[in-house]
């Protein structure tokens, strides 16, 4: 039974130690009667060795378990290069076996949201280096998402006491390194990173561009609060037009939401 902050849902939130804009992204667009709770966890940003992925997957079952004891609906990993693990379910499946609740990754919410949205071809940008998205990229053609151009903004990625700059990349920043790219052609938008500040140019940018864009955070909290049963209309953009996590179902049409 929830308090009487969160009459409707609790939220639980596993991010890396360094990041500082999911928590307050969240926290800015939460609907009324929904809290949020969360934790941290270190990382291996790419996890590409067995035994780094296999030490990934038990700290975040820890941390899905730790967050669980507040009493959350839902569990969430907010980071998306680790959490870019075809296929898109399975390290969701694991959190919730950990937490006993549903659980929702930044890399699964982003393919969710953007086949919610008709987006088949997409434009992704990233903060981190040309190789982190690639990585994303290919994780995107594993579940059906042809990625057909990047910009990468080269900032590093997480690694303890390593201090980023990610949190300090600003709209007019996102607009100069989308501008060269050939988003006309493409289905939709996709701004990775959950440590990018995102949300105040949601709305703005697709009215600029005519296409649906997704970010991390965007499509994370879509993904937790519909798992949660909170279907609010929330002002992020088109992808809070779409109810159901993980839309409707897959069609081989790939024309733009209008």
């Amino acid at each position: 039974m929830h308090h009487h902050l969160s009459t409707r849902a609790k939220l639980g939130l596993i991010v890396p130690p360094n990041n500082t804009v999911n928590e307050a992204e969240w926290q800015s667009a939460l609907p009324p009667g929904v809290s949020l709770h969360a934790t941290r966890m270190r990382l291996n940003p790419l996890a590409r060795a067995p035994e780094e992925m296999a030490k990934l997957r038990a700290d975040l079952r820890e941390a899905a378990a730790l967050v669980a004891e507040a009493g959350v609906d839902v569990v969430a990993f907010g980071c998306t290069a680790p959490s870019a693990v075809n296929p898109r379910r399975e390290m969701e499946a694991m959190m919730q076996e950990a937490a006993g609740r549903p659980g929702a990754t930044a890399g699964a919410a982003m393919a969710d949201a953007l086949l919610a949205v008709g987006g088949r071809r997409i434009v992704l940008l990233s903060p981190f280096s040309e190789n982190v998205t690639k990585h994303e990229a290919a994780f995107l053609a594993g579940e059906g998402i042809e990625v057909t151009a990047i910009a990468s903004l080269g900032h590093q990625t997480y690694a303890p006491g390593r201090r980023l700059g990610i949190h300090l990349i600003g709209p007019e920043e996102i607009r100069a390194a989308l501008a060269p790219l050939p988003v006309a052609q493409a289905d939709a938008v996709m701004l990775s990173g959950t440590n990018l500040v995102t949300f105040p140019i949601i709305e703005a940018l697709e009215a600029e561009i005519g296409r649906p864009v997704i970010s991390s955070n965007q499509a994370l909290l879509w993904s937790a609060l519909r798992r949660a049963g909170i279907e609010d209309r929330l002002p992020l953009g088109r992808l809070f037009d779409v109810v159901q996590a993980g839309g409707p179902p897959e069609t081989e049409s790939t024309s733009p939401v209008t």
